[in-house]
């Protein structure tokens, strides 16, 4: 369940661009190789020890043209059934920043961000709330995007 669950918060973070809401983020950031930090603290989770919730991850990501023309970061298997049940709401980019809401079904999930573009990437922060199982648990991210180069 852990693995789901941070699978699931990576593809709210990286894989949730669609065209539409986002085109807003055209130009905002530049073809390449991106290297993305995430920490991610998902709470207490039922089960398992204290401090369990937590963790960071790093990794990279090429986002190509393709990516950048449709408003995505990067795109997964995972983006057609995510466009499918999920919602993008009160969309605002003003300057370099943009906020918005994210609100999913099966499982039922809200997560507010906030992304701020930088001349290197990004920095996003992610407050989720997930309801699985009858239990509803609260996360929160942060990713740092960093480009790195051409991709490979």
């Amino acid at each position: 369940m852990k693995t789901q669950l941070a699978l699931a918060a990576l593809a709210a973070a990286v894989a949730t661009a669609y065209a539409g809401p986002f085109d807003a983020f055209k130009g905002k950031m530049k073809e390449g190789m991106y290297e993305y930090k995430m920490d991610m603290d998902m709470g207490q989770m039922p089960g398992m020890p204290p401090g369990m919730g937590k963790q960071s991850r790093t990794f990279q990501h090429c986002v190509t043209r393709k990516d950048i023309d449709e408003g995505g970061f990067g795109k997964s298997p995972r983006d057609k059934q995510q466009q499918e049940r999920c919602q993008i709401k009160n969309m605002n980019v003003s300057g370099n920043t943009a906020t918005y809401t994210m609100e999913c079904t099966d499982p039922p999930m809200k997560a507010d961000n906030k992304i701020d573009f930088t001349d290197s990437g990004f920095n996003m922060d992610m407050k989720m709330q997930m309801t699985r199982q009858g239990q509803t648990m609260n996360m929160s991210q942060h990713m740092e995007g960093r480009y790195i180069g051409a991709c490979k």
